[in-house]
């Protein structure tokens, strides 16, 4: 595990040792969603945590006001960093592939946001998606998401929201959960690559805090790394 200073973000580098990872996550948020595997370490699987600099400017796709809190919307900027300058940067640095199909980006919550805006904006660059209750109240998302064309390529995709995100909110989140459920939907009828997987999980108790953001990132490598062991044995 490497604390790495890079652009004015802090990068959280997580290895597997003595192996070649299959995979690589692009983190958002710092390494709080793989914390688990700094006690469990991983063969498989890589993470790269990047800490923001202003989560409402990097992580927000348009320019948006929610009772008088401004989102500057430059998630586009941000992804172009990210593709552009650290991928090749981890390549340089660390020989990791930056081959789509052992590439992920993930996060929670506006993390979770610019992932998915990443998949449909940027998916040429990644193959694998981990969204962890990605913001879909946030201003025309749902609308962005209905109007974009169909997904050809073939991509790996874990959603999960917990049922009582947005409960008691008199605000716009509290269309978190019903958003949500129209957005999967509406991806599902967008992924045409017969090999493409969506995994749609929600927690009927789960609310909008990293506790749950952590439990299903965690199942779901665990999960991930099973089956790419199994790969490797066969």
């Amino acid at each position: 595990m490497k604390k790495i200073p890079w652009k004015q973000h802090e990068l959280t580098v997580y290895l597997p040792e003595n192996t070649t990872p299959q995979l690589t996550i692009i983190v958002q948020d710092g390494d709080y969603l793989f914390e688990y595997f700094k006690q469990h370490p991983l063969e498989h699987i890589a993470f790269v945590g990047v800490e923001p600099i202003d989560r409402d400017k990097e992580y927000t796709p348009w320019f948006a006001t929610v009772d008088d809190r401004v989102y500057k919307g430059e998630s586009d900027t941000y992804l172009m960093l990210i593709i552009e300058e650290l991928l090749p940067f981890l390549h340089e640095k660390f020989n990791l592939s930056i081959e789509p199909k052992n590439l992920g980006i993930a996060g929670g919550s506006f993390g979770g946001l610019v992932s998915l805006y990443a998949l449909l904006t940027k998916g040429s660059c990644f193959d694998y998606y981990f969204l962890l209750s990605p913001s879909l109240w946030y201003p025309k998302f749902l609308s962005f998401m209905a109007e974009h064309p169909s997904i050809n390529d073939e991509k790996h995709i874990f959603w999960y929201v917990g049922e009582r995100e947005g409960v008691g909110y008199p605000n716009i989140l509290r269309y978190m959960v019903p958003y949500t459920l129209k957005a999967a939907k509406l991806l599902a009828t967008k992924l045409t690559n017969p090999n493409a997987t969506l995994q749609f999980i929600t927690d009927v108790q789960g609310v909008h805090r990293h506790h749950y953001f952590e439990k299903y990132f965690q199942r779901n490598i665990l999960q991930l790394e099973k089956r790419y062991k199994t790969s490797i044995k066969n």
